[in-house]
């Protein structure tokens, strides 16, 4: 049982069901947000984020073990509920570390929003965190996929778009539903070993251009060094890289991009030194009409979790030069 050195102590559960009882947080928010801890009628221990009525977080959430993060409109309506519950007492000591942690990320926010994002960022941490390797590191795959990203952010966005907002577009570590959304164009990223003729899609939504006018795909060639290459680099370089483009920039950004790399599960006291890798040749497409994929409508009821691969060979008519996607990001935010 909960005792009352923890913060929920001292809250008494509802007495109508679909209620919840609440202690705010102090020094995190202001006027109409703000982060409460909690109780259900269940005696299910929560942290909520109270938002406007208008402002759903779009974000896909993470889920973890023994805990689950959800949006719930509050009685009446007028607002919204981020909330991360406990359902299984057996991971209550990750999940007061959790909660901790959200607090000390969001008592600086000055916009429900952006408590909202850094919300989802922590749990997303936590998250991969949860499913990682024993020392805690980023594994293999999920250092390529991250200097993929880093190589569309540092050599295609940023040459483009200001800091602030190249940054902001930079979605994939909150679990949207791009990697990169700038205005109306997206953008996915992957990243494939030297040889590997087949990029891997790990959703029927994945390459689907729903809320986008156009959707780019592109690919980077990211192959394991030994250890004597020269030329090799670490996640840690790619990573530092890109940080101090940014702040040559624009150094307000830099808060944004440290919360993102955060969120992927990157920690800049983490050691890579014995993993090394050779960035090689990149490749962008556009993903129109007759690009091969597989999209939420031609999946059938009742099949989930759809992962597929695509052969390259295929896509070659669907290549585009790094100047057409240049100019959809200048005409996207136009049109934002």
């Amino acid at each position: 049982m909960m005792t009352s050195d923890h913060p929920w102590g001292e809250i008494e559960p509802p007495r109508e069901s679909g209620n919840f009882s609440a202690r705010r947080i102090p020094g995190v928010g202001s006027g109409a947000w703000g982060l409460y801890w909690a109780l259900d009628e269940h005696r299910n221990y929560l942290l909520m984020l109270q938002l406007g009525a208008d402002r759903r977080p779009s974000h896909r959430l993470p889920t973890l073990k023994g805990l689950r993060v959800e949006v719930q409109s509050a009685v009446g309506g007028a607002t919204l509920l981020l909330i991360v519950r406990l359902t299984d007492e057996d991971h209550l000591d990750i999940f007061h570390r959790l909660c901790r942690d959200i607090v000390e990320a969001t008592r600086s926010a000055r916009s429900g929003e952006e408590a909202a994002d850094r919300l989802v960022m922590r749990t997303w941490r936590w998250h991969r965190l949860l499913r990682g390797g024993r020392d805690g590191r980023l594994s293999h795959r999920e250092q390529m996929g991250l200097i993929g990203e880093l190589l569309v952010l540092q050599g295609h966005v940023l040459n483009t778009v200001p800091p602030r907002e190249a940054v902001e577009s930079w979605g994939g570590p909150l679990g949207f539903p791009r990697d990169f959304e700038i205005g109306l164009i997206g953008i996915e990223a992957k990243a494939r070993a030297p040889l590997t003729p087949v990029i891997s899609i790990s959703s029927a939504g994945q390459l689907h251009a729903t809320g986008t006018s156009r959707l780019f795909l592109h690919v980077s060639e990211v192959g394991s060094a030994p250890q004597n290459s020269g030329s090799a680099v670490t996640v840690t370089d790619v990573a530092r890289r890109t940080r101090e483009l940014i702040r040559a920039g624009d150094m307000s950004a830099d808060g944004g991009f440290e919360e993102r790399l955060l969120a992927t599960g990157f920690d800049w006291t983490d050691d890579y030194s014995d993993s090394r890798w050779l960035i090689g040749e990149e490749a962008l497409f556009e993903v129109v009409e007759g690009f091969p994929r597989i999209t939420p409508e031609i999946v059938p009821d009742g099949v989930d979790e759809v992962r597929y691969v695509i052969a390259l060979s295929q896509c070659r008519e669907f290549r585009v030069e790094k100047r057409d996607l240049a100019d959809a990001m200048l005409g996207g935010l136009d049109a934002d």
